[in-house]
């Protein structure tokens, strides 16, 4: 009976379930509310990633999971908010240099900043457990025995009425028990409260009287043995009722025992890290407020921090959970709480925020420390001049001491070498370091000059069909967009484009006239910039003498015994050696096959 007091208050009103099954996918992204601080520059310095670009140089997702994205040897992520923050970064780049020298004093801070900051082990797993409970559970008011009726469920948010109902529920088994019982000496009140002279012994001599005429009175007196058989089923029925009601409240109180321990454990938990965050937060901008270009994300930061702040002083005193007086008398102030942390969007918006901020000093202190360790290093920006790189390599090789290579667009690039040169990991490194350096100011080389660039386009994994599209027809759509990109964007806007075996999906022939077209329309375009790799060496060949494009080659040295040695380094010319052979003796081809390659010539039809 008493279970469902507060069961009476609750229905299955729409609005907070809609709304929670509405956002409940956003929600669980538990850092889309944060914004890089690239993201607070002006748009008309703020340049797209196209996700063909982001794709093709596995920046964030790779085929083999195994494998890591580009940005996690860059970020070196050691928490889940700081994974959840990466796709993030691969949306924009810029061509604001005083935001990237700014940025580059930010990752300078880091380990000042670090320095000021309280040691704490940030559990994303259990905060996630709270988030994941209070946003994204769809029976969290049941759960918790909230009023759901949208006219009255202000009244979770009242600390003495949430009190109150607790009380009622961990009383009921009791009352279950006793109500009975006082319903027996309710009339002897009633008949006290009119006047009417009563003994209460008297009354119990009545009770007695009228219970020996009573089939339950007798049944208690005399036994069941008199009594006929639907009597006794109606008896064994009601002691079910009663028995069954008792232990359903007992289930409720020691439901709300663990709910209760929950609720603290997840406020106690919580506290601490919106402390922890809030510290962070405060450090970070006392550090970087200088920084014009960062003046917007500190704004914003000292926002969401005055925020959590409030919210931190409702939840500050509470004590570790315990079975004790005051425990239970704090039990309403824990559930308002609770309810403000599930029902205040404020509040929401500000975790959220700082789930992501997590993420990004994580993000920061990873390239601090590569920074540190000489991985990485720091570019400098030259509006006036073309790009050049030095000693730069591709990061997943970073512990492995990697080949280096310099490379520098004066003039564009044709790189070739036989299979498995390293052409293709080339034109990769120099984006993805392109890409790093206009996003931190860095990237994997000892030096670095840009003029940054406002547009980088990828030829490199044209799928094999697109719709009725062949290979081909699909290549030539992605060159012609790239062309339609250059033509239509501003004069002052720079490109940088890399091609991976431009047009392979016809033959050889065509693709070279193809190509070569292709690149001479592209080389009469100062503000663009491009590399190349190819098989075909007559495509080398055509811009053996031209201004505005150089060959270059992966070096590739033949041994005494023929086979290949890579040694991955890029040096001007053209490579003339062919790999394809070697590639299938490696593989074990039988060697008639091996013998008809080698013999090709001399073969007849």
């Amino acid at each position: 009976m008493f279970a469902g007091i507060c069961e009476i208050l609750q229905n299955p009103i729409t609005n907070d379930s809609i709304n929670i099954e509405k956002n409940i996918r956003n929600k669980e992204n538990m850092v889309h509310n944060f914004k890089l601080p690239i993201q607070y520059l002006d748009k008309s310095q703020l340049y797209s990633l196209s996700d063909t670009v982001s794709n093709d140089l596995e920046l964030i997702s790779v085929e083999n999971e195994k494998q890591k994205s580009m940005y996690h040897y860059l970020f070196k992520p050691t928490h889940e908010f700081a994974e959840k923050l990466i796709p993030e970064w691969k949306k924009y780049y810029t061509t604001n240099i005083d935001y990237l020298n700014d940025t580059k004093s930010v990752i300078e801070n880091m380990d000042t900043l670090h320095s000021k900051t309280d040691a704490y082990t940030l559990e994303c797993s259990k905060i996630k457990e709270i988030w994941m409970e209070t946003k994204c559970n769809t029976e969290f008011l049941p759960k918790y025995n909230y009023i759901e009726w949208d006219m009255i469920k202000h009244f979770n948010q009242s600390p003495k009425l949430l009190q109150l109902l607790s009380y009622v529920q961990l009383s009921s088994p009791l009352i279950s028990f006793i109500l009975p019982f006082m319903l027996l000496f309710f009339p002897f009140i009633i008949l006290k409260f009119q006047g009417i002279p009563i003994t209460f012994h008297g009354y119990v001599e009545v009770l007695k009287s009228i219970a020996k005429h009573h089939f339950i009175g007798k049944a208690l007196s005399t036994g069941m043995g008199q009594m006929s058989f639907d009597k006794i089923i109606y008896l064994v029925v009601m002691g079910g009722f009663y028995i069954l009601q008792i232990y359903q409240n007992i289930t409720m109180c020691s439901k709300m025992y663990h709910n209760m321990k929950s609720i603290n454990e997840h406020l106690c938990l919580l506290r601490n890290y919106i402390k922890h965050s809030i510290h962070k937060m405060e450090n970070f901008v006392s550090i970087n407020k200088e920084y014009t270009c960062y003046s917007a994300f500190c704004k914003d930061i000292s926002q969401h921090a005055n925020t959590l702040q409030h919210f931190y002083t409702l939840i500050e005193n509470i004590e570790p959970f315990g079975m004790t007086f005051k425990k239970v008398n704090e039990m309403g102030y824990l559930l308002k709480c609770y309810y403000e942390l599930y029902s205040n969007q404020d509040y929401e918006e500000a975790l959220l925020f700082s789930f992501g901020f997590e993420g990004y000093m994580n993000n920061l202190s990873g390239v601090a420390e590569n920074l540190r360790d000489n991985v990485v290093s720091y570019a400098r920006f030259d509006v006036s001049g073309n790009c050049k790189l030095e000693k730069q390599y591709y990061p997943p090789l970073m512990n492995e001491n990697p080949v280096k290579n310099d490379c520098s667009f004066d003039k564009n690039m044709i790189i070739s070498s036989p299979n498995a040169g390293g052409k293709t990991t080339m034109i990769k490194t120099t984006t993805i370091n392109i890409i790093f350096t206009q996003q931190l100011g860095c990237g994997f080389y000892q030096s670095c000059v840009i003029n940054p660039y406002t547009h980088i386009h990828s030829y490199l994994n044209i799928p094999d069909t697109s719709g009725r599209d062949s290979l081909f027809q699909a290549e030539s759509r992605r060159c012609k967009e790239i062309i339609d990109i250059i033509q239509e964007s501003k004069p002052d806007s720079r490109h940088f484009c890399i091609f991976d075996e431009l047009y392979s999906g016809t033959n050889p022939k065509e693709a070279t006239k193809s190509a070569y077209a292709f690149l001479l329309y592209l080389a009469k375009y100062s503000h663009v910039n491009f590399m190349l790799t190819t098989h075909y060496v007559e495509i080398c060949k055509k811009f053996k003498k031209s201004n505005c494009i150089e060959n270059y080659k992966m070096n590739v040295e033949i041994l005494e015994n023929g086979a290949l040695k890579y040694t991955y380094k890029l040096k001007r010319g053209v490579s003339k050696i062919q790999g394809a052979i070697k590639i299938l003796e490696q593989m074990n081809y039988p060697t008639e096959i091996i013998n008809s390659v080698k013999n090709y010539s001399q073969n007849k039809m």
